[in-house]
Parts: structure tokens; C-alpha cells; sequence
């Protein structure tokens, strides 16, 4: 009785490491296992020919069915290197086939590369070392050895522990690399030469998820900084061409006298420098009194590409509403009792080419709104008394603290005008909602103070924390008003008694305030980490910055490292 089996030929094939492709007498495919349809990208069905892509092993297979000898070769299949084998199926004394053997070669087998490795790494500005899997130098290029002072031959063959013991360096980065196997960086200083080398060391994973090399390079951080440099004046070259408020930097910001720690601020300035660079027209900036709004229609047409043409004000509630019309239009001579003789050019023929700034805008005359929607539909305007028209292009940015929509709906201002000036709406947040920024005010307005009268009048850190504790009902105004006053009114350097007297702490309203104060400070840090910012971002070192903030170096050490505020 015959046994049955226990596997078939196909569990054979399929088992093997190699692939197997079986093909007819006509090159039509019999069977294929899987590591064969893997590493030849085959898909084909039995009876199918072979695709395009295997044309070279076709020809093989041609030539084996001829009866031609052929030894194993290593052909690149589909853009990978295989070594591939065939033999003839005999069946009965003749060739009813062929078999195909493929696999991936071996690392000796495989054809020396074209590129010349060496010439390249030497080429590389950068330091290259490169390890194996197990630490093992493997070469060192030319820049490496100039940096560190060595010769490759000293060292290529050697464990990577090596440097260290040797006391080149105090720390590899390549045994980081193995440990945690993931790239890693840190500056080294070399004991040889004394150079600070910032040093990557990146592993390279092989099929297994195994490191097989590590590749690290080096560069010397002194021409990192004088790069950085470079691209710094690049910048400054480039700065009117920025786009986005990140560019600008705290002290080009105060240059302007601006300052913008707060989002809402740098939210702000960063819509409206947009603005000002697509040179956009009919700005409309609201924002309660005090808050600068004129400062930023300057800060509009400082950074458009009128910035060189005038920038005309013009305070509508200061102007007379009989009188008006005669400003911002202009007037022909004899238009009215007291004219000049010769007449007078009104603001928007002073403006043109450059920026006009309606301030509170809502005061405006309705008897001249008509007037003034008409010239910013058509750009045309005729003087008061006059009889011809001409036309006068200028961008116009208005601000109003008062609420328009209401006043439309009151009739005292045309919905027409109202929606003719809000095209682009800017708001500023009043001074109360963005506290970051109160810090660098008072310090702005009393450098100013000081560089005026040559004083070295300071802010101590309990008179910062009353300033930022108080709600400023007349916004930034009030607060320089506060620096003011208490600059002219302090007997020393301490500005803190006089900024006590100025916020009326002392009277109910104070109390109730430092008590509100007290309690601010011991329910967050926030007024402490905006403080140790401030003074990071002005003193090179932590005893600078105790001596700024009047504590003692130890209590800038303490709070920085509480809150994780590093020095720049």
C-alpha cells in the first residue's frame, strides 16, 4: 500500500529562501514562488509570458532552452541588482523548460562602485567620521583631521572609545547614537586645537531595523557665526520686502516707537505691515482712546511704498465744521470771508502720493461726508469756490474709537461712507487686554526720560508690578502720563514711591488694587515669568540681570530655573 504524502512540491517552494520561477518550452510561466514574484516584481498567472521589466532574464531563458550553458549573473531587475541562475528542465531527453533561480547577492559579489568615496568625503567642507554598527572607525576625511588635529591612520580600525580615552574629546556622539539609536547632536570642544565643533552624529538602519553605520558630521562653530552674521545683514538689507511681523525684531519695533510683546499686539502689527506692503487703501483702525492708533497709520505708511511721499493728520474732531470742507478740500481765492488771497491747497492735495490719516473719523461733518465719499470712489476733488476738478491719488487709513455701526444706525454717519472706510478692519486691544506689553512701555517712555534730561532713573520690580496690576482706563497715554509724573516727581534713582503716589495706592482705590495685586501674585507666576523674560532678553548675564531687576544672582538662578526661562 503506497503512503500518501506528507507536503507537496508546492510547499517546497514556497519554504525556500531563494525565489524560483518555472517557465515552458515557450518562456510561458508554470509556477513562481513568493520570494520570486517579491524580488522580481512578477504577478503574472500561470501560462502568462513574462512582463517587459524581465527582458534580460527572458533572453537568458531563450538562450537556456537553446541549449546554451550559461553561468549565474548579476543583472539589475527593475532597478535592483538580483544574481540570477538558470538550468534547463529535462523531461523524457528533452528540454521542457527552465528554472530561474534569483536572490539578492552577496556584498562580495556586487560590482565596485563607480564613484570615487574617498575624493567626495575629502571634497566635504564639513568633518566626517563614519563607524559601524559596532563602533568601529571606518574612515575619517580630510576636513575631520584638520579640525581635530589627527591622522586617520592612527585611528581607522580602532573602537570609537578610543577619542575618549585618549582625551580628544570628553563626549562621542556616536556612542549616543548607539545607545539611544537616534540622531543626536551637542557642541564639542576639541583638547587639540581648542575648537568648538557643533557635531550630528545620524545613524543608518539596515532591512532589519539594525544600525549599520554611524555617519557624523562636524562644523566649526566660529564660521556658523560668521554665517549667521552674513544672513543677518542680508535680512536688514531685505527688511522693507518682510511679510511677516516674526521678522521684525523687538528693537527695529521699538526704533519705531512701537512695542509688541503681547500676541494681540503682534497680531495687530502683523495685519496691518501686510497691509502696508500690498500698499492696501481704506484702512480702518479701531481702538478705544489712547491705545496709538495714529502711531500705527504712521506705522502703515512708514512700511508701504508711499512711505517717501507726505503722511498728512488731520484730528477731525479739532477742526471747526464750518471750516471743514475748506481744510480737506481746499479753497479758491474769495471762496468765503477771510480767505486767502491766493487760496489754499487742502490736506488730501498735500497728501498726494502719500497717506492720509482721518482721526476719529466719526466727527466728521455729515454735510462734508458726501463730499469725501465721492472722492474715494473717483479720486476727484474741486476746492470749496472752485469750478473745476482734478485728481488727487492718496491712501487714506482712518481711525475712530467710537462705535460707527451705531452711529449709522443714528443717522449721524452715511452707511455709504462706513462701508466705503471699512474695507480692511485693524482693532487694537486696549492696554488692559495686553499687559505683556506694559513692561517694555514704561521701559521705552523712561529711557526716553532719561536719555532727555541724562538721569538713570529706574523701574524696581514692585513698581513694574504695580504698573501691570492697574487697568489704565486712558490706555498707553495714561501710562506715559504715569512715567511722566513720576520721573519728574521721584527725589532719587527709585522711581517706586513716585509711581505709588501716581497709581494713588495708599487711598481705598489703591488698597483695594494692591490687595487685587496681592493676590495676583500669589495665585500665578505670570507677572515673574514676563519680568525674567524682559530682563533675559536685555542682559548677557544672570548677575546683569540681578542687578537690572535689584535681587540678588542666586534668586534670577532659582526663578529661571523654576519656570524654564533660559538666558539668550
Amino acid at each position: 500500500m503506497s503512503r500518501k504524502p506528507a507536503f507537496l512540491a508546492d510547499d517546497v517552494l514556497r519554504s525556500l529562501g531563494r525565489g524560483v520561477l518555472a517557465v515552458d518550452s515557450e518562456g510561458r510561466v508554470e509556477s513562481v514562488n513568493p520570494r520570486a514574484e517579491l524580488l522580481l516584481r512578477l504577478h503574472a498567472a500561470p501560462g502568462e509570458a513574462l512582463p517587459e521589466h524581465l527582458r534580460e532574464i527572458s533572453e537568458r531563458i531563450r538562450a537556456c532552452l537553446e541549449g546554451q550553458g550559461l553561468p549565474p549573473a548579476i543583472l539589475n531587475v527593475a532597478g535592483r541588482l538580483l544574481l540570477v541562475e538558470t538550468a534547463p528542465v529535462r523531461l523524457r531527453g528533452r528540454t521542457a523548460g527552465v528554472a530561474v533561480l534569483v536572490d539578492e547577492p552577496p556584498p562580495s559579489a556586487l560590482p565596485a562602485p563607480e564613484i570615487p568615496l574617498r575624493a567626495v568625503l575629502d571634497s566635504i567642507s564639513e568633518g566626517i567620521w563614519i563607524c559601524d554598527g559596532e563602533g568601529t572607525i571606518l574612515d575619517i576625511n580630510r576636513e575631520s583631521q584638520r579640525l581635530n588635529s589627527v591622522a586617520a591612520t592612527d585611528y581607522i580600525g580602532r573602537s570609537i572609545r578610543c577619542i575618549i580615552d585618549e582625551g580628544l574629546v570628553d563626549h562621542s556622539v556616536t556612542l549616543d547614537v548607539l545607545r539611544y539609536k537616534r540622531q543626536s547632536s551637542i557642541i564639542q570642544r576639541i583638547t587639540k586645537t581648542g575648537k568648538q565643533l557643533l557635531v550630528t552624529g545620524s545613524p543608518v538602519f539596515d532591512e532589519s531595523g539594525a544600525i549599520s553605520l554611524v555617519v557624523t558630521n562636524e562644523r566649526d562653530v566660529t564660521e556658523l557665526n560668521a554665517l549667521r552674521e552674513g544672513l543677518q545683514n542680508a535680512r536688514k538689507v531685505e527688511e522693507k520686502y518682510r511679510n511677516e511681523l516674526a521678522e521684525l525684531s523687538m528693537l527695529e519695533l521699538r526704533q519705531k516707537d512701537i512695542v509688541a510683546d503681547s500676541p494681540a499686539m503682534r497680531h495687530c502689527l502683523h495685519a496691518l505691515l501686510k497691509l502696508a506692503n500690498m500698499d492696501a487703501s481704506r484702512i480702518l483702525i479701531l481702538g478705544e482712546s489712547g491705545t496709538g492708533k495714529g502711531l500705527l497709520a504712521k506705522f502703515v505708511h512708514q512700511n508701504s511704498p508711499r512711505a517717501k511721499k507726505p503722511f498728512i493728520p488731520i484730528n477731525c474732531p479739532a477742526v471747526p465744521e464750518n471750516l471743514f470742507e475748506a481744510e480737506l478740500f481746499g479753497y479758491e481765492k474769495g471762496a468765503f470771508t477771510g480767505a486767502l488771497k491766493q487760496g489754499k491747497a487742502g490736506l488730501i492735495e498735500l497728501a498726494k502720493g502719500g497717506t492720509l490719516f482721518l482721526d476719529e473719523v466719526g466727527d466728521i461733518p455729515l454735510s462734508v461726508q458726501a463730499k469725501l465719499l465721492k472722492y474715494l470712489d473717483d479720486h476727484e476733488l474741486r476746492r470749496l469756490g472752485g469750478s473745476e476738478s482734478k485728481t488727487v491719488e492718496c491712501g487714506v487709513v482712518a481711525a475712530t474709537n467710537c462705535d460707527l455701526e451705531r452711529l449709522v444706525e443714528q443717522k449721524r454717519f452715511r452707511k455709504d461712507l462706513f462701508f466705503r472706510l471699512n474695507t480692511f478692519i485693524v482693532r487694537i486691544a486696549p492696554l488692559r487686554e495686553r499687559r505683556e506689553d506694559i513692561f517694555g512701555l514704561a521701559e521705552f517712555y523712561l529711557a526716553g526720560c532719561n536719555s532727555r534730561y541724562s538721569k538713570t532713573k529706574r523701574l524696581s520690580p514692585r513698581a513694574m508690578r504695580l504698573l501691570e496690576a492697574y487697568d489704565y482706563p486712558g490706555n498707553v497715554r495714561e501710562l506715559v502720563g504715569i512715567i511722566q509724573k513720576a520721573f519728574v516727581m521721584s527725589e532719587g534713582d527709585d522711581l517706586t514711591s513716585a509711581v505709588e503716589e501716581a497709581l494713588g495706592v495708599g487711598s481705598a482705590a489703591g488698597l483695594q488694587q494692591a490687595a487685587q495685586l496681592r493676590n495676583l501674585t500669589e495665585t500665578t507666576d505670570l507677572a515673574s515669568i514676563r519680568v525674567l523674560r524682559q530682563a533675559a532678553s536685555r542682559c548677557r548675564t544672570t548677575r546683569e540681570m540681578a542687578t537690572f531687576l535689584g535681587v540678588s544672582q542666586s534668586t534670577v538662578v532659582r526663578k529661571m530655573a523654576k519656570y524654564g526661562i533660559k538666558a539668550d
